[in-house]
């Protein structure tokens, strides 16, 4: 037996990931410039777990994820 650790972004996290993921590589791309990309962030302690997007040296809260530990045969 293995185990997997899945991590599942709320639908209002995603939405708001993939807006400004868009915006931000929409206009690095409209300037020439290669997309840069960004860190994503999980946070996990005992009674929450959330996720922030990390772009350039700004980070946006991006709200609560879920984190599932599965144990696959």
């Amino acid at each position: 037996m293995s185990e997997q650790l899945t991590i599942t972004l709320s639908i209002e996290a995603t939405a708001e990931y993939l807006s400004i993921m868009q915006s931000q590589t929409e206009a690095e791309v409209n300037t020439a410039c290669e997309p840069s990309g960004a860190i994503l962030q999980i946070e996990i302690d005992a009674n929450f777990c959330s996720a922030g997007l990390l772009t350039g040296s700004k980070l946006i809260q991006l709200g609560s994820v879920e984190v599932d530990l599965v144990t696959t045969a």
